[in-house]
């Protein structure tokens, strides 16, 4: 027998305010591919794929970087879990004077890019590759923070190896951890990589220029709506507001045909572009409010901010249940959850026993650390802090085929020192 309770507590104390960032022009604008000698002044920048030159050149060839110094728009260390994001745009704009980018807005399955002999390659229908939008991770000390517009491409370069880039292509994996997705479906022109692994874009591009399967012109534009409904991504940017210093990579699978024939792949202006304008260079748009949980003019237990974000209004008190799901406001501001959608709040989604172990599933939110625990009996309780969580979407694992994306993001626990025929467990914020 197994159970389940869910637990809440903890909050601090910062000043904050609102924001809202229009049209943010960026600060680097980086063409992160091996051969560019002009980093720092490179009018246009690409993004592609080099497929057939594992452990010679990245899959990912041709990566586009992008940071934002927010810090100029936004109050930098008000703590993390208090940036309270409602969207988060990015504009890149077509500079190619020819259109060469065939369109398309579906993340295909990383299996669809193997060789067509290759056992476990699937069909696809869809023949152009979409262009995506990842965190980045660095190499060689350096961070969002101090990597220049004119920063090297490589880390310890070795002759004829052109993938160990400084700032890399990155999401999470299912431990949770910002991992470089810069082969993540390499080839030897044969077979996949040992170990190839789906990805999670933060953001897939869309225009309203162009339909599926029609060739982007100049000025044409690819907006990436960053996904704040997976709760890894939100609490990178939540971390990156935190910092000052948001970045991101543009990539693509776009299999470049270097030497033959017409360019396949999307040239973007940079903000060193003479002849773009304004708009045409890589710009943000972001929303939000940092929460001052010190402020709470109506003496409700709940920060002035937080209600204004979550209700437009002080008008809810920490004991209502404004979507009837059982958790009541208070609650939803401690775990971070959305007081207004009944689907989401802290929960337990199942408990499976196994032969040797149970695993324990649970809702996640950005920047909260959850405790684990168990009981045999309902009255002596162990904990653990902070337990090692893996996480799982209908996305990233995946057996079979599954086209649906973004996925729901859940955490699971796994009890290995399952003994007794009944245990018991709750999970709480501490």
């Amino acid at each position: 027998m197994v159970g389940c309770v869910l637990l809440l507590r903890g909050a601090t104390s910062i000043p904050a305010q609102s924001f809202s960032v229009q049209s943010a022009q960026a600060n680097v604008s980086r063409w992160m591919y091996p051969f560019n000698q002009n980093p720092g002044a490179r009018p246009t920048a690409s993004t592609f794929a080099a497929f057939g030159n594992t452990g010679t050149f990245d899959t990912r060839d041709g990566q586009y970087l992008l940071g934002w110094n927010t810090s100029n728009y936004i109050p930098v260390g008000q703590g993390a879990r208090n940036y309270l994001v409602r969207r988060v745009h990015v504009t890149l704009t077509i500079s190619s004077f020819e259109p060469y980018y065939v369109y398309s807005d579906t993340l295909r399955d990383y299996r669809t890019y193997f060789p067509t002999n290759d056992p476990n390659y699937l069909t696809t229908t869809n023949s152009s590759s979409p262009i995506e939008l990842y965190g980045v991770g660095f190499r060689g000390g350096y961070a969002a923070t101090n990597y220049p517009a004119d920063g090297p491409f490589f880390v310890n370069p070795i002759g004829g190896d052109y993938t160990n880039r400084v700032a890399y292509a990155a999401c999470f994996d299912t431990n949770g951890v910002l991992v470089d997705v810069s082969n993540n479906v390499g080839d030897d022109g044969t077979n996949e990589i040992a170990n190839p692994f789906e990805v999670a874009p933060f953001a897939v591009g869309v225009t309203t220029n162009v339909t599926p399967g029609q060739l982007m012109p100049a000025g044409s534009q690819l907006i990436f709506d960053v996904n704040l409904n997976d709760p890894l991504i939100y609490g990178y940017v939540q971390r990156g507001l935190n910092d000052g210093n948001l970045s991101f990579i543009a990539s693509a699978l776009v299999n470049a045909n270097f030497f033959s024939g017409t360019p396949n792949w999307p040239d973007f202006y940079t903000i060193s572009n003479a002849f773009a304008t304004a708009a045409q260079k890589p710009l943000l748009d972001i929303d939000g409010t940092i929460v001052r949980t010190n402020l709470d003019t109506d003496g409700d237990g709940l920060p002035d901010d937080w209600e204004q974000f979550a209700f437009g209004s002080l008008s809810s008190s920490g004991t209502n249940d404004m979507d009837g799901d059982g958790a009541n406001n208070m609650a939803e501001y401690i775990a971070g959850t959305n007081p207004t959608d009944s689907s989401s709040r802290l929960r337990c989604l199942w408990i499976d026993r196994q032969t040797n172990a149970t695993e324990l599933c649970f809702e996640i939110a950005a920047n909260r650390q959850y405790a684990v625990e168990w009981s045999d009996n309902l009255q002596a309780w162990q904990e653990i802090t902070n337990p090692v969580l893996s996480y799982t979407s209908a996305w990233l694992s995946k057996t079979g085929t599954n086209l649906v994306y973004p996925s729901p993001l859940f955490a699971v626990w796994r009890d290995t020192n399952t003994v007794n025929q009944q245990r018991f467990y709750r999970v709480r914020i501490p």
